[in-house]
């Protein structure tokens, strides 16, 4: 069972290659956002399999290890732009799978949410990228695990994890829709 695949990936290349991107209008980024909720919506259907008991933990574990390889690929893109771009919306991507990751390794932190934003801007001022990435994953953990994500004030200076909690919030933003989803299907039973 391949939860996400490099083809998936690449097709989403194909896509950001064929759009016309716009700096006047927010909607032509948009297929940014929609693969970075692609890839959430794959790791929440692995964790459900996990919990539905079709997959084991350890089976999970190594697929999250196989995808994180598929980010370590070059793919090229028809403007520089797109290129950086891509490479921002993949730092988020790597913050979801480490949020899976110590999600299914029922890693999740017991602080608050303020707490580990002011932790991890503390170890990018410090330069401990690695720390402030892993800090940055426990808030992702901790969505997936139910707990909703408030408004934080997030740092303008410190551009990793502002780039990093784009990808918590991305989790946030499917589990909300999910849970609507839930809500309206009951409704409709």
């Amino acid at each position: 069972m391949t939860f996400y695949t490099e083809e998936r990936l690449k097709n989403w290349v194909d896509r950001i290659n064929e759009q016309e991107l716009d700096f006047e209008s927010a909607e032509s980024f948009d297929v940014f956002d929609k693969m970075i909720e692609d890839f959430v919506v794959a790791c929440m259907y692995l964790i459900r399999s996990v919990r539905d008991r079709e997959i084991t933990k350890k089976d999970a574990l190594e697929e999250l290890d196989e995808v994180s390889k598929i980010f370590e690929k070059k793919f090229s893109f028809n403007d520089q732009f797109k290129g950086d771009f891509f490479e921002f919306s993949k730092e988020s991507m790597r913050t979801i799978l480490a949020a899976s990751k110590l999600y299914l390794e029922g890693k999740v932190s017991k602080k608050d949410f303020k707490t580990l934003l002011d932790e991890a801007v503390e170890k990018e001022k410090e330069g401990d990228l690695d720390s402030a990435f892993e800090v940055v994953a426990k808030m992702g953990a901790k969505v997936l695990a139910g707990e909703k994500l408030p408004e934080l004030d997030a740092p303008d200076d410190e551009l990793l994890v502002l780039n990093w909690l784009d990808g918590v919030d991305a989790i946030n933003t499917v589990v909300l829709l999910s849970e609507i989803d839930a809500s309206e299907e009951i409704e409709e039973e």
